[in-house]
């Protein structure tokens, strides 16, 4: 007997209860935790939901939270096929919804929580995507919480007028949303079956600079037990101050037409769309201008300088994470996938020679890292995700080498790093174009199938799943699973099946490869990593061990 009906301090919610082999989960799919952020309260912090009398159905998706999706992933391959071929769902403003996803048959049972932020950055993307269908994790005992708030300018501008109303800060109304989130979670998730006090939060891409934002700021500090970074640990992250942001900001508002000193009470009035309406189309694109980051506030978060922020990084919370060999490149920027391919193994050590300096010979690197024409460009994607990589965290090595750090800093926090290294199949007809497996090899935002569980039979129509790919989705849940529920992710599967071991990243730097043929645990420091470990100190920004 499932949970159909859950007490919240604001009113009863009803869910919809799920069938088949997901029999006795029940799904709350769009429970308020805020008030609806629009006239008086938009650009304002989050206020308590109004309660409401009876049981409210909640048994539907909110709309998404507002944003520009003209050159987001709904968009782009391979995202647009994967993840959107449902095409584009109603946006609004009124947006403050969790999805609550529980296998509980009782309120008493005291489940682990996992909260979950969707990626697209601050600006874009939504937390009922198909891919993080919480159905798999819930059917392991995990109470799934997947967490909307405001995204791009409803989230993050900040004004000096704003701040002249809001005790001289403004901005960061996105973080704001999450810690509201977090406390209602805290208050309620007992009725769903839940335990407040062992809660992990996490991400993807750009939801991992929401869960580190919740991880360090002091307004959720002996909240969370566990955090899972996926693709970007954000460890040493640097934010903009207030004063400098705002700046920024009033351009923004200049390049929409508007005069930067406009009235709060005049921005609360204007259509949501008026914010989207850049004069300058070479302003667009995934983030453009749009504000669309969270501010060194001194109050929701803590400080401009990184180390700072460093060493506010949650000791004694738990970490998982890692990123996927495709998604990065060892060229410089920010890379998603696919970029400009090395010609032959000339062009690539010429770049690794230009970027290790004196490092490239001391440590013998075309010995270390050998390449052929044939297999450059390969080989430096692979090198990537292992360490180097110009985009996405610098590669597992950094995650390695945080795991070590901690263990000194913090010996009683966990951490476990991983590189996801399996090609996703494509159909026949994709060979040879962007799609190709071959091409895109684990591209960015592809684990989530798997660590959450939501490939189906012909879900999504695209990838013709073959039996490994259902081997790894078992795996991966169950680890993650196991994770949360008691901070390290070995033990058994859901079927009582042993999983293959994965060593811990501490003193010995351990971590996890996901390949084509299964888990593989790593131990140790091979010379790559040594090399990799001395780059890091040479180019700076990282604490010494």
């Amino acid at each position: 007997m499932s949970i159909l009906v859950a007490r919240t301090k604001f009113g009863l919610v009803r869910g919809a209860a799920l069938s088949g082999a997901y029999d006795g989960i029940t799904t709350f799919r769009s429970v308020p935790y805020a008030a609806p952020p629009v006239g008086e309260l938009r650009f304002k912090p989050p206020v308590d939901p109004y309660p409401w009398k009876g049981e409210l159905d909640v048994s539907m998706s909110a709309p998404k939270a507002m944003q520009e999706t003209s050159a987001t992933g709904l968009t782009i391959e391979p995202w647009a096929s994967d993840f959107y071929s449902q095409g584009n769902p109603p946006m609004s403003e009124d947006c403050l919804y969790l999805h609550i996803t529980t296998g509980a048959a009782d309120p008493s049972e005291r489940r682990p929580v996992f909260m979950w932020f969707h990626g697209g950055g601050l600006a874009s993307g939504y937390y009922t995507e198909i891919e993080f269908d919480p159905s798999e994790l819930a059917r392991k005992g995990i109470i799934v919480v997947s967490v909307a708030q405001r995204l791009n300018v409803f989230g993050y501008l900040c004004l000096p007028q704003l701040s002249a109303e809001q005790d001289g800060i403004s901005g960061n109304y996105g973080l704001l949303d999450e810690i509201k989130a977090l406390d209602w979670v805290r208050e309620n998730i007992s009725s769903f079956g839940g335990d407040p006090d062992n809660i992990t939060v996490g991400g993807q891409s750009g939801g991992t600079a929401k869960a580190t934002g919740l991880a360090t700021s002091p307004k959720a500090q002996g909240k969370i037990k566990r955090c899972i970074n996926q693709s970007n640990l954000s460890w040493i992250r640097s934010y903009p101050a207030l004063e400098t942001a705002q700046e920024k900001n009033r351009q923004y508002l200049e390049s929409i037409g508007l005069d930067p000193d406009i009235r709060p009470e005049e921005l609360r009035r204007l259509p949501a769309l008026r914010f989207y309406d850049l004069k300058n189309p070479e302003l667009s694109g995934i983030h453009g201008i749009l504000p669309s980051a969270m501010v060194a506030d001194g109050v929701n978060v803590f400080s401009t300088d990184g180390a700072e922020n460093m060493a506010r990084f949650g000791f004694g919370i738990d970490y998982l994470s890692g990123g996927n060999l495709g998604e990065s490149s060892v060229r410089p920027g920010f890379n998603l996938g696919p970029t400009e391919k090395f010609k032959n193994a000339a062009e690539f050590y010429d770049l690794m020679r230009e970027k290790l300096g004196d490092l490239y010979d001391q440590y013998e690197f075309e010995k270390i890292w050998p390449v052929t024409d044939e297999n450059a460009d390969l080989m430096s994607r692979v090198l990537a995700s292992r360490a180097f990589s110009g985009g996405l965290g610098g590669g597992v090595i950094v995650n390695r080498y945080f795991g070590a750090y901690r263990a000194k800093k913090a010996s009683e926090a966990r951490n476990w790093s991983y590189v996801f290294a399996r090609y996703l199949p494509c159909l026949p007809e994709e060979k040879g174009t962007f799609r190709d497996t071959e091409n895109l090899l684990a591209w960015h935002s592809s684990e989530l199938w798997y660590m959450f569980g939501s490939m189906r039979e012909g879900v999504p129509p695209c990838r013709p799943w073959e039996p490994i790919d259902f081997k790894l989705t078992e795996q991966m849940t169950s680890y993650w699973a196991n994770f949360m529920r008691t901070g390290d992710p070995n033990g058994t599967d859901f079927q009582g099946c042993s999983l293959p071991y994965w060593p811990e990243s501490r003193e010995n730097f351990g971590w996890m490869e996901f390949t084509n043929d299964g888990p593989k645990g790593h131990d140790g420091l091979e010379p790559l990593d040594q090399l990799a470990l001395a780059y890091l100190k040479k180019i700076g920004g990282y604490p010494e061990e």
